[in-house]
């Protein structure tokens, strides 16, 4: 879907900044609906079809992970969640973990918003099918036994729009070439992506895939339809309600 026909919700308890962000996406996005917190965020979302939501975090009545969660309680096929910010409220890795598109500080950027809010419209094969030149880019290589056996043993877990697995010792940040084998399966995933978070307590590295080779992408794309997260972690989960 093109961002100018999507009806994009934006909620923010700062009401300068939700006018501000308001008269953003009436140039760009087909409609636009704005609400103070979470609850009135709700109360759009019952009465009208919404494609993509754009929301803070710390705010009184309802905050944005509250929000979240309840948006993606509906299942795996539900608006997309972009989580802008203030504070240093949420980890990256929690907030792709939860089902956000992305987590942005404010003050926001125009372009690099507008940009990922086009990308969260696209569907897989859309999302997955342009590459970059590979050649300027570290290669993520790893050889696995198998997807369910890798996940059940923390190994690696997909989420739809990226996937975490164990860094040993891939300490690049940034985009990356992957050549990923899973043997059981007689399954590679070949692409690229984005080291979008690094965690050296459990050796964990997070990466949102921007380019999915046409051999490995049908697979893929099955195996991740009913992922609720975009990029899942694989150790414990707390995740904490937020008023302003």
């Amino acid at each position: 879907m093109q961002l100018k026909r999507a009806s994009v919700l934006v909620v923010d308890d700062e009401l300068v900044l939700l006018d501000l962000m308001g008269e953003w996406f009436r140039q760009i996005a087909g409609q636009v609906f704005p609400a103070a917190n979470g609850l009135q965020a709700l109360e759009i979302l019952a009465t009208h079809k919404i494609d993509l939501i754009v929301t803070d975090i710390r705010m009184a009545v309802m905050d944005g992970i509250t929000l979240l969660k309840k948006v993606k309680a509906n299942g795996a096929h539900t608006p997309g969640v972009i989580f802008i910010t203030g504070f240093a409220d949420l980890e990256v890795r929690e907030a792709y973990d939860l089902g956000a598109e992305a987590l942005l500080e404010k003050p926001i950027v125009y372009n690099e918003l507008t940009d990922i809010m086009q990308r969260s419209l696209l569907e897989p094969h859309e999302r997955w099918r342009k590459p970059l030149d590979p050649s300027a880019y570290p290669v993520l290589s790893r050889s696995l036994g198998g997807l369910g056996g890798a996940e059940r043993e923390g190994l690696s877990a997909f989420g739809r729009g990226g996937f975490c697995m164990k860094a040993d010792g891939f300490l690049v940040e940034g985009p990356v070439n992957i050549e990923v084998t899973f043997r059981a399966d007689d399954y590679v995933l070949s692409g690229q992506g984005i080291v979008r978070w690094l965690s050296h307590q459990d050796d964990q590295i997070g990466i949102e895939l921007t380019y999915i080779a046409e051999a490995s992408r049908a697979r893929l794309i099955e195996l991740v339809q009913s992922a609720v997260s975009v990029i899942p972690r694989t150790t414990g989960r707390q995740y904490q309600a937020l008023a302003s």
